[in-house]
């Protein structure tokens, strides 16, 4: 979705500065309209001008949980905003939150909202966040919404460490499979080279390993050059439209690992859904925020229909089983609410259902991941060992034909 850099004039006079996700360029002028903001200068930012540097001032997601989870137990206290800024500045040990936090605070001393003070702080907070907290300021109920924004990205936390922890094993699996028939390929064949006589004469397989262990040991620099190049090219390039849509295509649609995935991504969006459409926000805001949160480039293109299907007046539930991305579940559960008048009722417990669910997802995608890696790990060896033992057994004959 497409994300437009802005300046305008609020109701009070004041220049605004931010950032805001659209579909379009008439949905972001409606969307400052229903704000009270008037636009000066309005600047598309195309994905490939996203890149690390613009991410290098975004808060972590384990602090923005535990920043909010402060931040609504002191507001449920009783204390005022800037009091609680001011704590949280003051007890803040990390030089990069601590001048955030400072600069919010003088925002918000000097007359801002809250979330427009937020929104100046170069991409910081997320965009979510910051939504979620104007929709609090409007309501007059930001101590829940701080709630819940802790709720949710504690959530948020909790999978992707899951995720990190399980794969875990498979990772050190690779780097033993990497390192052992690397071993055999420095060590192992070299020394046994000058045993098997003319290379001519000796079976492809083994040529062919005896060739590579040569150019291991002999030109790991061109293997250096190659790795570090790739890690170049991945960190320059991983932003772009291109890569980013060849990734988010792998994830969704690698068979086996994409009905997983979608589990994990059903799991986030009801989470993310509830959150936001409780709190009171339009149906078409809470869907590209919710989109927003996914951060899935091809949900991104089928969510911008499913958001142009319900202005022209169609129903949640059938504009998201078009997209063939959710559980046919979650959907139905989905059509349940819209029929009966309480979706976020119905999405806060399908939230909890594939919370579970994804729980379940993570564990099954790495039970798949560890009997793959060995088979690699037992099939890379067993080539090499094949490859030394075929001459050997070539000369074995050859004594016992003499003898």
């Amino acid at each position: 979705m497409p994300k437009f850099k802005y300046t305008a004039v609020d109701a009070e006079g004041k220049n605004v500065k931010g950032t805001l996700f659209a579909t379009s360029l008439a949905e972001f002028n409606a969307t400052l309209k229903q704000k009270g903001e008037y636009v000066l200068n309005v600047q598309e930012i195309k994905d490939d001008d996203t890149g690390s540097l613009a991410n290098a001032n975004a808060i972590k997601m384990k602090e923005l949980s535990i920043l909010c989870k402060q931040f609504a137990t002191m507001l449920s206290s009783g204390i005022t905003i800037i009091k609680c800024l001011d704590v949280l500045y003051q007890q803040q040990e990390k030089k990069k939150l601590k001048e955030i936090l400072l600069k919010v605070y003088e925002q918000v001393q000097v007359g801002k909202s809250l979330s427009k003070a937020l929104a100046s702080t170069e991409g910081a907070f997320p965009n979510f966040m910051i939504s979620m907290i104007e929709a609090g300021e409007m309501s007059g109920s930001i101590d829940l919404i701080m709630n819940r924004l802790a709720v949710h990205y504690e959530k948020q936390c909790k999978i992707k460490s899951k995720v990190q922890s399980a794969m875990i094993y498979p990772i050190i699996l690779l780097i033993v499979c990497v390192l052992v028939v690397s071993g055999l390929f420095i060590f192992v064949i070299p020394n046994l080279m000058g045993m098997f006589g003319e290379k001519e004469n000796l079976p492809a397989l083994t040529r062919f390993l005896m060739d590579a262990s040569d150019f291991m040991v002999h030109r790991w620099y061109i293997l250096l050059i190659i790795v570090i190049g790739t890690i170049i090219f991945v960190g320059i390039f991983r932003n772009t439209r291109f890569v980013r849509g060849m990734i988010d295509r792998i994830k969704l649609f690698t068979p086996g690992v994409g009905k997983l995935y979608a589990v994990v991504m059903s799991s986030n969006f009801c989470s993310t859904m509830y959150s936001v459409f409780s709190s009171g926000m339009t149906l078409l805001t809470s869907l590209e925020l919710t989109t927003n949160v996914l951060d899935n480039s091809v949900v991104s293109e089928r969510m911008s229909v499913v958001m142009d299907e319900i202005r022209a007046g169609g129903a949640l539930s059938n504009s998201l089983h078009k997209t063939q991305l959710f559980p046919n579940m979650m959907v139905t559960m989905v059509s349940v609410g819209e029929e009966s008048g309480s979706l976020d009722e119905v999405l806060e417990k399908t939230a909890d259902f594939y919370e579970t669910e994804a729980d379940d997802a993570i564990q099954k995608l790495v039970s798949m991941l560890e009997p793959i890696m060995i088979l690699v790990m037992g099939g890379l060896v067993g080539t090499v060992i094949i490859g030394i033992m075929m001459p050997m057994f070539g000369m074995y004959g050859q004594v016992e034909s003499q003898t």
